[in-house]
Parts: C-alpha cells; sequence; structure tokens
C-alpha cells in the first residue's frame, strides 16, 4: 500500500516539474537542443552561408531541408534556386553563381 502511495507522490512532482518547465517555454519544440547549443539564426542576406539541414528521399521524389523549409528543385529559399537534390548534397544558384551544399559529416559512425 505504501508503494503505491509513493508511486503517486513521485507522479505528481514530475508532471508539476514538467508543467512549470513547458510553462516557462510556451510553443517551444521540446525535442529540440538547448539554444546555446544551436547554429546562430543565419539572415537571409547574399554573405550569409546557406546549410543543408536534410535530403529526404521519397516516392514522390527528393526534397532538401535547407533553412527549415522543405525544397523540390525549382523551389527558392531566400535569393537561392534549388537546381539539383543528390542523396548527400544540393546544388543552388545564387546571384548567377552555383553553389554545392553538403551535409555535414556525421558524428557518429556505423560500426563494421
Amino acid at each position: 500500500m505504501r508503494g503505491g502511495l509513493v508511486s503517486k507522490v513521485f507522479l505528481i512532482s514530475l508532471l508539476l516539474c514538467a508543467s512549470t518547465t513547458f510553462a516557462a517555454n510556451p510553443g517551444r519544440d521540446p525535442t529540440l537542443p538547448p539554444q546555446n547549443l544551436l547554429p546562430a539564426t543565419m539572415a537571409a542576406s547574399d554573405s550569409a552561408p546557406m546549410m543543408l539541414q536534410a535530403v529526404v528521399r521519397g516516392a514522390q521524389g527528393s526534397q532538401a531541408v535547407i533553412a527549415g523549409q522543405n525544397l523540390r528543385v525549382g523551389d527558392t529559399v531566400a535569393d537561392a534556386r534549388v537546381l539539383a537534390i543528390y542523396a548527400h548534397s544540393v546544388l543552388i544558384e545564387r546571384q548567377g553563381e552555383r553553389q554545392l551544399l553538403r551535409l555535414a559529416e556525421p558524428v557518429m559512425q556505423p560500426s563494421r
């Protein structure tokens, strides 16, 4: 009987802590890393480098995630147009110049 009471008290205290955390960060995705670990926000200016975040390949074709936006060939983000999407890179055209954006090397390598 006592174990059940301890479990209930623990659960209630856990819920109270979680609600306080969510109230402090309304609308923030809890799966995102802490703000101090995120890269600095890049303005959509001419000199700001663009970062390829992901390449998604599916039955409807490939998509690239750049600046948090899902893009297909022909779409634009800031002042760049997507020309081609490859398995690990994306070719963009920006102010008449072509640039190849590559995915970062994975932090963890699969074991052999």
